[in-house]
C-alpha cells in the first residue's frame, strides 16, 4: 500500500510542478467537491455573491463523487488531473471536503485554502477523531495521504463546534473563523417562498402535518426505518424520507409520500416535525426552529463504530428515542418543548444574515482583491 501511495504521490506532484510553471489567473476562485457532482447549493450562493461584488471574477467548480468501481475511479483520476491544473493557477480555493491534491501537494506561497466543510457542525464525530473506527478510515492510510492539511481557514458553524472541529482536522484552533454557512441565510431569509414551490408542485403535503425523517450514513440493513413506518398513522401524518446519498439500505413503501426535484434542506422548510439521528440537519432545522426528535434505536452500536461529540440527550432533552412508538406517541401528544430547540438553536446556529457575505469578504482578500470593490 506504502508504495502504490508513494507512486500516485510523485506522479500528482511531477504533473503539479509543470502546471505551476503556467501562469495564474487573478481573479479566479476554485470550488472543489467530492460530495457532490454538480455544484452544492453553498458554492452556488457564494458565487453569486462574488460576482455582485466583483463581476470579474471567475469561478471554476470541480465536483465529482468518488464510486467504488474501476470505470469511476479512472474517471476520477483525469478529474484530479484537472483539478491540478485549476490549483496551480489560482490563488484561492475553497473545498467543502478532503481533496487529495490540496492535502498532498506543495502550492505557491499565495495560496490559500478556505475548507467551509459540508456540514453545519460535528454532532457524530469525524476525520481524526474516527480514525481506526468501523466507520473511519484507517490511520496508516490517512497518515500518509496527508489527511486535511494545508487548510489556511476552516469555517466553523459556531463557536460551540470548533473544539471538535480542531480535533477532526487535527488543525489549531486560530485558524477555525465561526462564520456559519451561506446555505442558513438561503434556508432562513426564504424558508417561505421554499415551501410554496415545493407545496405548489405536491399539493397534498398541505393537507397533513408533514414529518421529515432524514438519517445519517450507516454501512449496514437495519430495521430502523421500518420500524419508524409501521408507527405512522398515514391518515394523520405525511412522512417523506430523505437518506444520506451514500446510504444504500432500500425500503418502499407505497404510503411514504414521493417527493422529487428537492433537498433534504429544502424541505425541511414545509416540515412540521423533523426526525433524524446523528446529523447534522438537526442544526439546520433548528435554525427553522422546526420541531426536531432524534430516533437513535441503535445508539450503542453506532457510539461504538463512529462516535459522538455531544450528549444528545443533554442538548435536547425530551426529544431522543430509541423506540419508534414512543416517539410517535410524543408527537402525538403535542407536547414538544419549543424553549428545547430555541436553546439548541442559539448555541450551535450562527444566523446573523450575513455568513455569505463574511466568507466571500475572505476569499476576496485571498485574492488580493478589496472586498469592497
Amino acid at each position: 500500500m506504502a508504495i502504490l501511495v508513494f507512486l500516485y504521490k510523485l506522479e500528482l506532484r511531477l504533473i503539479y510542478f509543470l502546471f505551476k510553471l503556467l501562469p495564474v489567473a487573478p481573479h479566479k476562485v476554485v470550488f472543489l467537491s467530492r460530495n457532490f457532482d454538480s455544484p452544492p447549493l453553498d458554492f452556488r450562493l457564494l458565487e453569486t455573491q462574488l460576482k455582485s461584488i466583483n463581476p470579474d471574477v471567475k469561478t471554476v467548480f470541480l465536483t465529482k463523487r468518488i464510486h467504488k468501481n474501476i470505470f469511476s475511479l479512472i474517471g476520477y483520476h483525469f478529474h484530479t488531473i484537472r483539478q491540478l491544473y485549476h490549483i496551480a493557477t489560482t490563488n484561492v480555493c475553497v473545498l467543502d471536503s478532503y481533496i487529495i491534491p490540496i492535502s498532498i501537494l506543495n502550492h505557491r506561497k499565495t495560496l490559500k485554502v478556505i475548507q467551509i466543510w459540508h456540514a453545519m457542525g460535528a454532532i457524530k464525530k469525524f476525520g481524526y477523531q474516527t480514525l481506526g473506527f468501523r466507520y473511519g478510515r484507517k490511520a496508516r492510510l490517512s497518515r500518509l495521504m496527508h489527511m486535511h492539511e494545508k487548510y489556511d481557514h476552516i469555517i466553523s458553524g459556531s463557536p460551540a463546534m470548533i473544539p471538535f472541529f480542531c480535533k477532526a482536522f487535527n488543525a489549531p484552533e486560530s485558524i477555525f473563523l465561526p462564520y456559519g454557512l451561506p446555505r442558513i441565510d438561503y434556508i432562513v431569509n426564504t424558508s417561505n417562498g421554499i415551501s410554496r414551490r415545493i407545496k405548489s408542485k405536491y399539493p397534498e403535503l398541505s393537507d397533513k402535518p408533514v414529518i421529515l425523517y432524514v438519517p445519517t450514513f450507516r454501512l449496514e440493513q437495519d430495521g430502523g426505518i421500518e420500524e419508524l413506518v409501521n408507527q405512522i398513522d398515514f391518515d394523520k401524518y405525511t412522512l417523506i424520507i430523505r437518506k444520506h446519498p451514500n446510504d444504500k439500505r432500500s425500503y418502499n413503501d407505497e404510503r411514504v409520500a414521493k417527493i422529487d426535484g428537492f433537498s433534504a434542506l429544502e424541505l425541511l422548510t414545509v416540515a412540521d416535525y423533523v426526525i433524524t439521528d446523528y446529523s447534522a440537519i438537526s442544526i439546520e432545522a433548528a435554525a427553522l426552529e422546526k420541531r426536531v426528535y432524534l430516533y437513535v434505536y441503535d445508539y450503542a452500536r453506532y457510539f461504538d463504530s463512529n462516535g459522538l461529540n455531544i450528549d444528545l440527550s443533554k442538548e435536547l432533552p425530551g426529544c431522543v428515542f430509541g423506540d419508534a412508538a414512543a416517539l410517535m406517541d410524543d408527537i402525538k401528544s403535542n407536547s414538544y418543548d419549543q424553549q428545547v430547540i430555541r436553546s439548541f438553536r442559539d448555541k450551535y446556529v450562527i444566523n446573523k444574515g450575513d455568513s455569505t457575505q463574511k466568507i466571500c469578504r475572505l476569499i476576496s482578500s485571498c485574492m488580493k482583491e478589496d472586498p469592497a470593490r
